[in-house]
């Protein structure tokens, strides 16, 4: 993860800024929740650059910590754990192998990471 995203009147935003491995279209949702919060930093701060920095100062921290989170439990950590329980061999049910209480679990704290949790954006204001 990069330290720092913005100098002076430049900034990064999506793949530029933290790329990711392409698996969930994480990436790409990433993206879009940086131009969105990139578009309501420069509405709500009319002085470029202090804007620039907001964006920053309220993206950095959180995308930096789900590139990590992709690297040690991506998006498809559910079919790794299904793949590594099963020997890769055939199965009747995904419930012979993996509970759905495990998969919600893991998909839940995904998404607590990722800043798609229902409640997370139930909670949140609007980005622009």
């Amino acid at each position: 993860p990069l330290p720092w995203w913005t100098r002076g009147r430049i900034t990064l935003l999506g793949d530029a800024a933290h790329p990711m491995y392409p698996r969930g279209s994480n990436g790409a949702g990433q993206a879009i929740i940086d131009a969105r919060t990139l578009a309501g930093c420069l509405v709500k701060n009319k002085n470029t650059e202090n804007a620039l920095k907001d964006y920053e100062q309220s993206r950095l921290k959180a995308v930096n910590d789900l590139v990590l989170m992709n690297r040690a439990n991506p998006p498809d950590a559910i079919l790794r754990e299904v793949w590594r329980r099963s020997g890769d061999k055939p199965f009747a049910r995904i419930e012979d192998v993996i509970s759905n209480a495990e998969m919600v679990a893991l998909s839940e704290t995904y998404k607590k990471v990722a800043g798609f949790e229902r409640e997370a954006l139930a909670r949140r204001g609007s980005l622009v």
